[in-house]
């Protein structure tokens, strides 16, 4: 974060075949986590991004989704072409967000649940470092949630 405020953050962009990143991303957490980790990706999606900035935020996405889903429940990542841009998708189906935290979720040090925090460890900078990184790449990262039924984070690419 402090090399991104500084604007000593440097961008390797590429072009990158996502389907392939997503795959690689999702086989490093099913090893780790043991998790079901769906991937949908029916063509090849390509955006011009840094692969590893990519990376980094697809694995702490997925990180918070397996945090806050439960063993039993998949997780899927989504890799298609919308208009013309490349979109990637991270869904779980865990506890969800409150509508009064989602505008703040990619602040820094923002925390929906601090009791929480304290078992499932991090700072709450996870998400603002996800949102600069994509941001930094000329994509955009959103969100949906409903608690209870789980969340959806959305990274969007031109192509």
């Amino acid at each position: 974060m402090a090399r991104a405020d500084s604007g000593y953050t440097r961008y390797h962009l590429e072009p990158l075949l996502l389907n392939e990143l997503v795959s690689e991303v999702a086989d490093i957490n099913k090893n780790l986590g043991n998790r079901s980790i769906q991937v949908d990706a029916t063509e090849n999606i390509e955006a011009v991004v840094d692969r590893d900035r990519l990376k980094q935020v697809l694995i702490n996405l997925l990180d918070n989704a397996i945090k806050y889903s439960g063993a039993e429940q998949p997780i899927e990542l989504i890799v298609e072409r919308i208009d013309k841009q490349a979109v990637i998708r991270v869904r779980d189906r865990g506890i969800g967000i409150p509508l009064q935290d989602r505008g703040r979720i990619f602040e820094r040090f923002y925390r929906v649940d601090e009791d929480r925090a304290r078992t499932t460890g991090g700072h709450g900078l996870g998400l603002a470092i996800a949102k600069t990184l994509v941001e930094g790449m000329g994509g955009k990262i959103t969100v949906r949630s409903t608690v209870g039924e789980g969340s959806e984070f959305t990274l969007i690419f031109p192509k």
